[in-house]
């Protein structure tokens, strides 16, 4: 019996030996190939999930239901909402909440009643109410169900909660790119890795308003070529009438508050934060692609 005893238990104890001795496997990152119609860089809105960001602000034209993605992350509609209508050939940027199409709930709604929007005290992640779900984007795959609207609970991980959040966002301004030449004020996201291009700098947080980070095209393009993304101050709708473009921004989340209200990222050359409004107010998207 001893000697059963020890040639059955030498060998598993050989074993456990070599285990507890073999390293672990390094784990390595999926290669970010580059997506049409996105900005090629990762953003965590979760412990495990990361996005990358839509080219530009989401853009509608009523006359040929078609939806696009800016070209350019700075670029806004500004006034040019006030024509929203059936007839309207132009393009628009400010939405109403839930308004993709779906269950006739079009982009262009204008007044307040409730029946106009994505109904009910539901989200609209992952439903066909999200601008991104229930389209093709035409700069962006042309592919339904591609893109979708990051939710409250995401945007604030993103903002707050992953590693160095506070480093990695600021208040910035891009000169002579808003309407009529104006100066655009904005949002600067980071992404995860980060690595600031030469002759470029970044200053996080809103100290100094929008004149935290001034930016000529050119600096632009360089911080964009590294991964950065930029929300611009597209103002927002009441009705029709537009406010505040280049200096105000109004973001429409997924997530609802009420059942006639939803969460909002806004943000001033005071800061950002969270605030929830009527789901009828007209507010800019900036969808999203899981990576």
């Amino acid at each position: 019996m001893k000697h059963t005893i020890e040639y059955t238990f030498l060998p598993l104890l050989a074993t456990l030996v070599l285990c507890a001795c073999k390293p672990e496997e390094p784990v390595v990152e999926k290669p970010l190939y580059p997506t049409v119609g996105a900005i090629n860089a990762r953003y965590s809105v979760a412990d495990t999930v990361t996005v990358v960001f839509a080219q530009g602000n989401l853009q509608y034209q009523a006359t040929t239901r078609q939806w696009r993605f800016a070209s350019n992350q700075y670029d806004v509609i500004g006034t040019g909402n006030v024509l929203i209508d059936t007839t309207n050939s132009r393009w628009i940027d400010l939405f109403g909440w839930g308004t993709s199409g779906y269950n006739d709930l079009m982009p262009y709604a204008t007044d307040d009643t409730s029946s106009h929007y994505a109904p009910g005290e539901a989200d609209i992640a992952g439903t066909e109410y999200d601008w991104g779900q229930h389209n093709a984007i035409s700069n962006g795959g042309n592919k339904v169900g591609q893109w979708r609207t990051l939710t409250y609970q995401e945007w604030q991980h993103l903002l707050y909660y992953r590693r160095d959040a506070s480093l990695h966002r600021a208040l910035a301004t891009i000169e002579n790119v808003g309407p009529a030449g104006t100066d655009m004020g904005g949002i600067v996201l980071l992404p995860d890795k980060w690595e600031l291009p030469a002759n470029v700098t970044f200053n996080p947080g809103s100290i100094e308003g929008f004149q935290t980070n001034v930016y000529t095209v050119g600096d632009w393009n360089l911080m964009q070529s590294a991964g950065a993304v930029f929300l611009p101050a597209g103002g927002y709708r009441d009705g029709t009438n537009v406010n505040l473009v280049g200096t105000y921004g109004c973001y429409w989340t997924a997530s609802y508050y009420t059942d006639d209200s939803a969460y909002e990222l806004y943000f001033q050359s005071s800061g950002l934060d969270f605030y929830t409004t009527a789901r009828a107010a007209g507010h800019s998207v900036r969808l999203v692609m899981n990576k």
